[in-house]
């Protein structure tokens, strides 16, 4: 059976992607080795790579050093500035804007304290595209937002932290570009499986991400899992003391984040140490604040454990405000979760802190799923 104008089309496009995908992954990366490992004809590899380069996809690098004999490689590498995204890490204090690179690279702009209202908030954004658009030509905006979020309609659903509910972005904004939503956790997650060594055999995850709430990404079978109504990952409001009055920003009592989010820490720190800053990296150092950051770790272990018990992934990545703690925090954690989750998985999870120590890894997974809207629209 002949292929039609139409079929052939469209093989073309899926091969520009698997090439641009493989680039990314492996930059740099030299024609012939495109071909080894995608099985495509080496003439057709050059014939597309070729094509992506005057598109400005690619760039050619320079050439390979090979210890035998013949024709040298030309390396191939992703252009950074054939597209360009204007990210937005959404924080309850302070907010980060940042470029994203098309090669992945993530450059921070500045951070910003962030409006309690959040149409005063998307003024900003407003504000930061068109100034920013002056310099740069943007591709997209990615928001990255601290609660449940309808990625398919552009809604911010709850984000209890920031009081903000129901909130359909794109009347906010009047931009010309995609505007895209996702949670956090869900950010975080695909940045650690995109650039982890220690996840590449792995497919089940679990990414725990600690600040002033508690949010959680799932990643099932290779994918991430958001649930029918977006609000799978919610674990930081799973009921973890039955008898607390304590009242959680969702509006229910008992909530895991009460006990293990930086909050809790500062709290008992402003009550118990007479410490009266709201900067966990000075706590976190601290010698004095050792009893109060075990018993966080002793906390969110007792999260973990229920998720492991529930969810039985691979792994468990501890990020945000815990990426960077003092051994002992992570030695307390680990214990307690071999101790009391359930066997097999006690003793074969893999429960590791985030690889990213100096950008946000929901920045770098905003760049990441900016990248793939962009191949997956060529």
């Amino acid at each position: 059976m002949s292929i039609s104008k139409y079929d052939s089309s469209n093989i073309k496009i899926l091969n520009k992607k698997i090439i641009l995908r493989l680039i990314h992954r492996r930059n740099p990366i030299s024609r012939n080795d495109i071909a080894r490992l995608t099985g495509l004809k080496a003439s057709s590899v050059t014939r597309l790579v070729n094509e992506m380069i005057s598109e400005g996809h690619i760039l050619e690098a320079g050439v390979i050093e090979s210890e035998s004999p013949g024709r040298k490689k030309i390396s191939l590498r992703i252009n950074p500035e054939y597209r360009i995204s204007l990210l937005f890490d959404v924080g309850v204090t302070y907010s980060t804007v940042a470029l994203g690179y098309y090669d992945g690279s993530v450059r921070v702009v500045e951070s910003f304290r962030t409006p309690k209202n959040y149409v005063d908030f998307f003024k900003l954004v407003q504000n930061y595209f068109n100034n920013l658009s002056l310099r740069y030509n943007h591709s997209l905006v990615l928001l990255s937002i601290p609660g449940m979020v309808d990625t398919d309609n552009g809604i911010i659903i709850n984000a209890p932290n920031l009081g903000w509910r129901d909130v359909r972005i794109k009347n906010y904004l009047d931009l010309e570009v995609p505007i895209i939503a996702d949670n956090e956790a869900n950010l975080s997650v695909l940045a650690e499986k995109y650039y982890s060594k220690a996840l590449i055999n792995m497919s089940n995850l679990v990414f725990i991400l600690v600040r002033e709430g508690v949010g959680t990404g799932l990643m099932i079978d290779g994918k991430l899992y958001r649930g029918k109504f977006f609000s799978a990952g919610e674990f930081g409001h799973m009921t973890v003391d039955i008898s607390s009055d304590e009242l959680c920003h969702c509006g229910k009592t008992g909530c895991w984040e009460l006990y293990s989010s930086i909050r809790y820490a500062l709290r008992r720190a402003r009550r118990e140490l007479n410490f009266h800053e709201e900067d966990f990296n000075k706590l976190k150092t601290m010698p004095e604040a050792k009893f109060i950051l075990l018993d966080m770790a002793s906390n969110i272990a007792e999260g973990i454990v229920n998720i492991i018990n529930a969810v039985n992934p691979e792994a468990v990545i501890l990020g945000g405000e815990i990426s960077d703690m003092p051994a002992y925090f992570y030695q307390r954690l680990i214990s307690i979760v071999r101790k009391k989750a359930l066997k097999p998985a006690s003793t074969k999870v893999v429960v590791i802190p985030s690889i990213f120590k100096n950008v946000s890894s929901n920045l770098i997974g905003a760049s990441i799923c900016a990248i793939e809207y962009i191949i997956d629209n060529i």
